[in-house]
């Protein structure tokens, strides 16, 4: 049996870091003032499904119910001794009943439900309907639902879980009294790791302890997972031991990675994410543990309180203060958007790293990003020759002419800016003069914002790991027959240039335009302007720019 199934509470005191409910489930039960339905919300693993089953075993515990009509005085926990208790405990209790609402979503499904407790229970003073994960019922099953929950039944308690109660129709909310559960803290977690260690006898050293708790983020049925999976291992379970079994990344990598990223060197952070991938760690283990330290250098950036509201050691703290030094909190907080991003991507793409070298590019924009004088708007001297500003780029679709330009001179401004190469060829030959729109010819097509979004999502669908190249990618011109990419990196370009990549996108390209291209990918040069320019209808609607700089 799993540690988690093993160790599941039997009475609400052994419930750790939930406190605040089990002193309010302990004087309904003992004042015998039950509601006919409950939710309970949190995150998954702390522990929901068990107050759940403590809570039904709570309603038809016989001790409970003599105590009550005795007028004696009752602690409120179940017994665990009477018959009722022990059916639950074994789970044969007829009148109990845990539905997944992953896959009992329909209205079908429920009405079945609704059927069933009509019916007055077989053994047990109460029917419990446990429904997991309640948050996937369809519409149609939720107002099913909902006119059970308004005329319940006496002899019926439902007793709900989810993980996104934002996903519960807010009529079903108001008739179910709600508890919000917690994450445990990693002193919670480390107590309930060592009463387990202890009973199984398992040789475990403290570090390797506080490595579980905080790969477990919060949660009982995660750590309770982690300490099984380390205990395989023959003799003592150490730091050093419990890092390999977990494939998590040495704090030391971690740390230099940080220090890579920080000082804007972004070969070396690469090498060192190269590294812990091809010696098999997770890279998803790996990118929470950067978000941690990044969070935690934060919180000491701007506390200015010397690391008193993390728990770490005096080593650590004197580490991320280096690692902080001369960084603003906003190149902070940048810096974790991107990790909190690569954090989403690791689910969907099949090449771990990718996500991580894509967090590493963006910290390099992101460093010589300025937040006054961004690129993209045309600034107009004293009988000066017109000139772009460096910064960071305009997005795709979006023109930003000087304030007092006139039709005739932004005209006039486009027949004065380079055109981007075609195709490959023309990539060295000399620069293309747009002339006036009202003498020009219409391009075939704009490539804008929302076309180049489609594309990327059309995309996903189909082959996330291109998709998540292509959030990199800019385009930088379209044709009748090519479309040019620009990227940052050869490794992008060599894999978005793969023939069955291009043909992937050829297809999505076609599909979404109407209009067959050939896929042209190309690294950029550092410090290399890209501008794409659109005109339309003989009118100047829409100038698509894009200035990389890496």
């Amino acid at each position: 049996m799993a540690f988690y199934q093993k160790y599941r509470s039997k009475t609400f005191s052994e419930l750790i870091g939930q406190e605040h409910i089990v002193v309010t489930l302990l004087e309904a039960i003992k004042s015998g003032r039950l509601v006919h339905a409950y939710l309970l919300t949190g995150p998954r693993g702390i522990g929901k499904t068990t107050t759940a089953r403590l809570l039904a075993k709570a309603i038809n515990c016989q001790k409970i119910a003599q105590d009550l009509a005795a007028g004696r005085k009752s602690s409120g926990e179940p017994c665990n001794q009477c018959e009722s208790c022990v059916d639950i405990n074994e789970n044969r209790a007829i009148d109990i009943m845990e539905i997944d609402a992953a896959s009992h979503t329909g209205v079908d499904d429920v009405r079945e439900l609704i059927d069933q407790a009509r019916l007055l229970p077989a053994k047990a003073r109460k029917k419990v309907y446990i429904i997991d994960e309640v948050h996937m019922l369809s519409k149609s099953a939720f107002n099913a639902l909902l006119k059970t929950l308004e005329e319940p039944p006496d002899h019926v308690v439902f007793i709900m879980a989810t993980t996104e109660v934002h996903k519960i129709p807010a009529t079903i909310l108001s008739r179910a009294q709600r508890f919000d559960f917690k994450k445990a803290s990693k002193q919670d977690l480390i107590k309930n790791l060592k009463n387990v260690a202890k009973d199984e006898a398992i040789e475990i050293d403290d570090g390797a302890l506080d490595l579980i708790a905080a790969s477990a983020a919060g949660g009982h049925r995660d750590a309770l997972s982690l300490l099984e999976k380390v205990s395989s291992v023959k003799g003592k379970v150490t730091l050093d031991k419990a890092r390999e079994i977990l494939g998590v990344a040495e704090e030391k990598e971690v740390f230099e990675f940080a220090g890579a990223i920080f000082n804007s060197s972004p070969e070396e952070g690469l090498k060192i994410a190269h590294r812990l991938a091809d010696a098999g760690y997770d890279m998803a283990e790996f990118n929470r543990s950067v978000i941690e330290l990044l969070r935690r250098a934060l919180i000491i950036k701007i506390s200015g309180s010397g690391g008193l509201l993390i728990d770490e050691t005096k080593e650590h703290i004197t580490e991320l203060k280096k690692i902080a030094a001369g960084c603003e909190p906003e190149r902070i907080i940048h810096l974790m958007d991107l990790f909190l991003e690569a954090g989403a991507l690791l689910k969907d793409v099949a090449y771990p790293v990718l996500p991580i070298e894509i967090a590493v590019a963006k910290s390099i924009e992101g460093r010589e990003q300025k937040v006054e004088g961004r690129t993209g708007e045309v600034k107009r001297g004293n009988g000066q020759d017109d000139v772009i500003s460096t910064g960071s780029s305009p997005k795709i679709g979006e023109v930003r002419w000087g304030t007092n330009s006139t039709r005739a001179e932004k005209s006039h401004e486009i027949s004065r800016l380079p055109s981007v190469a075609r195709d490959d060829k023309e990539e060295n030959s000399s620069t293309h003069q747009l002339v006036d729109s009202s003498t020009s010819p219409v391009p075939v097509l704009e490539m804008t914002k929302d076309i180049w979004t489609s594309i990327i999502a059309e995309t996903k669908k189909v082959n996330n790991s291109l998709a998540a190249l292509l959030r990199d990618a800019k385009p930088s011109s379209m044709t009748n027959d090519v479309l040019t990419l620009e990227v940052k990196f050869k490794f992008h370009k060599d894999r978005i240039s793969d023939p069955k990549n291009c043909q992937i996108l050829e297809k999505i390209v076609s599909d979404i335009t109407g209009r067959k291209c050939r896929i042209i990918c190309r690294a950029v040069e550092k410090n290399a302007v890209i501008e794409t320019q659109a005109i339309k209808n003989d009118q100047l609607e829409k100038t698509v720019e894009e200035v990389f700089e890496v």
